[in-house]
């Protein structure tokens, strides 16, 4: 199969389950071409080392320079605005690629006034904010997502609870397809060194963004620190919200207790999953969420709200705790349990890792993307 993956930077650090993705299907034979606006050779040579059968397509200022080069007459026809829709048009056509995937449905919307010309079978991916957030406060939006609907051959879902947040805007039901978030389960695999740190490490990782309950979060830390003294709470990611975290861990006294990490590499991450207890996931809006996803792999209890399709991985008080969203009292019992009982941890989380190996592998996952793709072929 010839597939076309269009993203926006590509690999991006915090997008493991966009470039894992690519990577198993080019495993599997397939031609991939990722078409992105920025990219990051260091890193692609890093993942993709002895991988041949992936290319990328950069659509950026650059390129439609170039294009406009050999396409003159388009100075005189086309706004600034359409010519990367036009190169982007033409490097899709050129390619004819059988699938051609917009792994965010905001990318689909960008390119909304092409969507027709493009031979390929369209699929569109929902994963998370420009779903749960963008649509409630955009009445436009609303409107482009139908129309991308209409023009897209398949809507592929990261959970249930997102399948029922879209299926409004979608006439077509038959369209939508779930495919839940996946794990390299071999890559996250712990090694033991976790079950005795002290002081005792939670830790978060994801972007500095309202989304993520950060706020939430450090309320109840705040409260856990009137409770227990000897932990220390890891977050890893950076964001726009970086500098609001600061003030408040500042303003709150937290400094001891929390510490930001920054960005790090999935090697460093992983490491970080290694020497962690717990695993701590505040958000109040999500898709699925990936990096609970790992951190189960990884054998960690996840204390998390019922935010999203977080419901469908974790089940409470068997491979982590749920509180509701915005449940500060709930979400700092929840912490103060798994700090005080070592035995419940190490319970949990190898059920976590359980659950994760049997029903949320990265294999699982190319079996059914590689499935929908077959059959809007045929």
């Amino acid at each position: 199969m010839k597939i076309a993956i269009v993203v926006n930077e590509f690999p991006k650090l915090s997008e493991t389950f966009i470039y894992n993705k690519v990577l198993q299907l080019a495993k599997r034979g397939h031609s991939i071409y990722v078409f992105c606006t920025s990219k990051s050779d260091k890193l692609f040579s890093e993942i993709f080392t002895g991988t041949k059968n992936i290319k990328l397509v950069s659509i950026n200022e650059k390129a439609i320079t170039k294009y406009l080069l050999f396409h003159p007459y388009l100075l005189t026809k086309t706004s600034k605005a359409d010519y990367a829709n036009l190169q982007f048009l033409a490097a899709v056509n050129s390619i004819k690629p059988d699938i051609i995937h917009f792994e965010f449905s905001g990318i689909g919307v960008r390119y909304l006034e092409i969507l027709h010309k493009i031979k390929a079978k369209k699929v569109v991916s929902c994963r998370g904010t420009a779903e749960k957030i963008t649509l409630l406060a955009t009445e436009e939006r609303k409107q482009k997502i139908k129309q991308l609907f209409k023009l897209t051959d398949a809507v592929h879902c990261v959970s249930n609870d997102m399948m029922e947040t879209v299926a409004p805007y979608c006439d077509e039901p038959q369209k939508l397809f779930i495919n839940h978030a996946a794990v390299d389960t071999d890559k996250f695999k712990n090694t033991g060194a976790n079950v005795s740190a002290v002081p005792l490490i939670i830790l978060t990782a994801g972007r500095f963004t309202f989304q993520k309950g950060y706020y939430t979060g450090l309320l109840a830390i705040k409260k856990l620190t009137a409770l227990h003294t000897n932990f220390r709470w890891l977050v890893a990611g950076d964001g726009p919200q970086h500098e609001e975290l600061s003030f408040h861990i500042h303003q709150m006294q937290l400094n001891p207790y929390v510490v930001l990490l920054g960005t790090k590499s999935n090697n460093e991450l992983i490491e970080l999953y290694n020497q962690s207890n717990i695993f701590f996931f505040p958000s109040v809006a999500e898709g699925l969420g990936n990096v609970a996803l790992e951190a189960m792999s990884m054998q960690l209890p996840v204390v998390a709200t019922r935010s999203g399709g977080i419901t469908e991985v974790v089940e409470h008080g068997i491979d982590g705790l749920l509180s509701d969203v915005y449940d500060i009292n709930s979400l700092t019992n929840s912490l103060l349990l798994l700090l005080n009982n070592r035995e419940l941890r190490i319970l949990m989380g190898k059920a976590a890792r359980h659950k994760i190996v049997a029903n949320f592998n990265i294999s699982q996952q190319t079996d059914k993307f590689e499935a929908a793709y077959n059959s809007l072929i045929k």
